[in-house]
C-alpha cells in the first residue's frame, strides 16, 4: 500500500473515532472534567512523579488521568502490532501515530457538539482549555497549543522519510 495511503487511513481511522469517543465522554468539560474524580479512572496515578514531568513536557498537557493513560497503552499496542504485522517502516508507523494523536486533539475542539471549543481553542491563555499550557500566538488574539505546529511537521516529516529506501 502507497506510504501516504497508509498515513491518511491511520489517522482517520484512529483520530476520529477517539476524538468522537472523547467528545461523548468527557462532553463540554475537557481534559476528563466529565469523569468522576472519585473514580480510579477519573484520577492520575503518576502525578508528580518523573514519568509524568517526561510525558507533561512531551505532549504540553496537565498531568495524565488513569483514563488518558490506557487509551495511549491501547492506541499504542494498536501501532506496535501494526508494524509487527504490517508495515515494517518504523518511520511511517511513528509519523501515523503522531498524526493521529494531533488529529484527534483537533478533531475534538473541531467537531465537539457540546460546547464551541473551537472559539475557545482560538483563545489560547485567554480561555477556558486548561489543560494544553504552551500556547503559539497566531494572529492578533489567536493562539494555538504549542505543540500543533511541532506534532503537525514532525508527522510530516517522519511521513517522507518514510519513502527513503534504506
Amino acid at each position: 500500500m502507497n506510504h501516504y495511503l497508509f498515513y491518511v487511513l491511520n489517522v482517520i481511522l484512529f483520530s476520529l473515532p477517539l476524538a468522537l469517543f472523547e467528545i461523548s465522554l468527557e462532553k463540554a468539560h475537557g481534559w476528563g472534567g466529565g469523569l468522576s474524580k472519585d473514580k480510579w479512572f477519573g484520577k492520575s496515578s503518576i502525578k508528580g512523579t518523573f514519568a509524568d514531568k517526561v510525558i507533561t513536557m512531551i505532549t504540553g498537557f496537565e498531568s495524565p488521568l488513569n483514563y488518558h493513560l490506557i487509551i495511549m497503552f491501547i492506541f499504542c499496542s494498536v501501532f506496535v502490532l501494526e508494524f509487527i504485522f504490517g508495515s515494517r517502516n518504523i518511520f511511517l508507523i511513528a509519523a501515523c501515530l503522531i498524526g493521529a494523536n494531533f488529529f484527534a486533539d483537533l478533531f475534538w475542539f473541531s467537531f465537539n457538539w457540546y460546547f464551541h471549543s473551537m472559539k475557545e481553542l482560538l483563545k489560547g491563555p485567554n480561555g477556558s482549555i486548561y489543560w494544553h499550557k504552551k500556547w503559539v500566538k497566531i494572529g492578533k488574539e489567536s493562539y494555538i497549543p504549542a505543540t500543533y505546529p511541532l506534532w503537525f511537521f514532525s508527522s510530516i516529516v517522519l511521513l517522507l522519510l518514510s519513502q527513503i529506501k534504506f
